[in-house]
């Protein structure tokens, strides 16, 4: 018995594609997955990936972060640090720890909670025209922290003890401790993020900062993971 010609034109297409089912009516649907490679950031997207003071708030366990500055160039403390292998243990987005990493362009916000604040943020994206120019830079990091012990800032005169250095999970981080701090203590988290052809530059300070730096790094790693 000869089939109408739509219906044996059904069939052949089930044929010729993956999906369809027993019958027609009943195809299975087809969920698509993302194959691609993600694609590279650029300079323009950098400041949409920083968090809110909210998101701050939150995730550093206070009220009342605002932002003090924010600057498209990195920093220099380098003059105020003794011995300088220590300033990208102890600062984030500092020029001197990036210099000759071929990175394109950075942006960097700092934050705290009010004039004698408890605590204190900067976060800074640092995007690279290559994810291999960025696994170089986030690997030579965790080569070169270990080789901290101990520093000074030579304006205030505090010194700083650093503690474990941990590399987990595309995060590298350390607590340094001040010495001799006032009352209730002083401490600075930092951490160090890799995601596609981003490196996440974070400071954080308190009495107690505990993993708020890797916690904020976590969140803008992730920021960049959802911009495809």
């Amino acid at each position: 018995m000869r089939q109408p010609a739509a219906t044996f034109g059904l069939a052949m297409i089930c044929a010729l594609v993956a999906g369809c089912g027993s019958s027609i009516g009943n195809a299975e649907s087809i969920t698509p997955t993302r194959t691609m490679i993600p694609r590279p950031l650029v300079e323009r997207e950098l400041p949409e990936l920083l968090l809110s003071p909210d998101e701050i708030n939150v995730t550093m366990g206070t009220t009342g972060m605002a932002l003090t500055g924010s600057q498209t160039a990195l920093s220099d403390s380098s003059a105020d640090m003794a011995p300088i292998e220590c300033l990208a243990v102890d600062a984030a987005a500092e020029a001197p720890v990036y210099a000759g990493s071929g990175y394109s362009a950075s942006r960097d916000e700092s934050l705290n909670n009010g004039d004698d604040f408890t605590h204190y943020l900067k976060q800074a994206v640092v995007v690279f025209p290559l994810v291999e120019k960025a696994q170089a830079f986030f690997d030579a990091s965790a080569q070169q922290w270990p080789q901290c012990r101990y520093y000074t800032h030579l304006q205030s005169g505090t010194e700083w003890v650093p503690g474990p250095i941990t590399n987990a999970d595309g995060v590298l981080s350390v607590v340094a401790t001040q010495q001799h701090a006032r009352a209730g203590g002083w401490a600075c988290g930092r951490a160090l993020a890799l995601r596609n052809n981003v490196i996440v530059d974070i400071n954080t300070c308190a009495a107690n900062p505990g993993d708020s730096a890797v916690r904020v790094a976590t969140q803008i790693a992730d920021n960049v993971s959802a911009r495809w």
